[in-house]
């Protein structure tokens, strides 16, 4: 009987690790880099722009979102998630100015990301099995797909509004569904392209606040 308690009580603290894992980037989760074995100028790319729903730094008018990439192949009982994401020095080179980054992306520097700049990451070629989550002011999106890269090519993603699927919802249901649907707001759309040859990061550039007019 203390057995099946002990395997019960380890159960329901894996189930519940693992509903949190992922929800919130920076807070108690990190998820270790997955391996890129067979990285043949492949590349995950990926820009937002035209927030609806923005978030804002309390410094500056700096629009921000959070995008996760994963390998969906991860038992979710024995691992903690791990993301094709490279570490935070990779991600420094995206910005002109590090210092004048809001602190959000200075924290989560790996997952958080600035409106308008194109971002890229590497991956492996071959046939391939991604899950991405995308996350804007509590307005999410999530595609699970399974994608064959050639190599040189490159998965091209995009973001689009779904919007409510009740415009003129008249019953408590439509309702609900009206409020649900701002955890699958965003279709996430993949496409491939091929990869330049020559492909350099170009620097975001962190604009400074104009002055506001009294």
């Amino acid at each position: 009987m203390n057995l099946i308690r002990s395997l019960s009580f380890l159960l329901i603290s894996l189930l519940v690790f693992c509903s949190c894992a992922g929800s919130v980037p920076g807070h108690g989760i990190y998820y270790w880099q997955r391996t890129i074995h067979n990285f043949q100028n492949t590349y995950i790319k990926f820009e937002f722009s035209n927030l609806m729903y923005e978030k804002q730094s309390k410094a500056r008018n700096i629009k921000i979102y959070s995008f996760f990439a994963f390998f969906d192949d991860v038992n979710p009982f024995l691992l903690t998630p791990g993301s094709i994401h490279p570490e935070s020095d990779y991600w420094e080179g995206y910005y002109n100015d590090i210092k004048s980054l809001p602190f959000e992306i200075k924290e989560n520097i790996r997952f958080v990301f600035m409106e308008g700049c194109e971002y890229r990451m590497p991956t492996t070629s071959g046939k391939v099995k991604y899950l991405f989550s995308f996350n804007t002011s509590g307005y999410a999106g999530k595609l699970r797909t399974e994608i064959d890269l050639p190599p040189n090519h490159s998965i091209r993603l995009s973001f689009k509004e779904k919007g409510i699927p009740y415009p003129d919802a008249k019953t408590i249901g439509e309702r609900l569904a009206n409020d649900r649907s701002r955890y699958d707001w965003y279709e996430i759309i993949s496409t491939i392209e091929p990869t330049p040859d020559s492909d350099p990061i170009k620097p975001c550039e962190v604009k400074k606040d104009a002055p506001k007019s009294e």
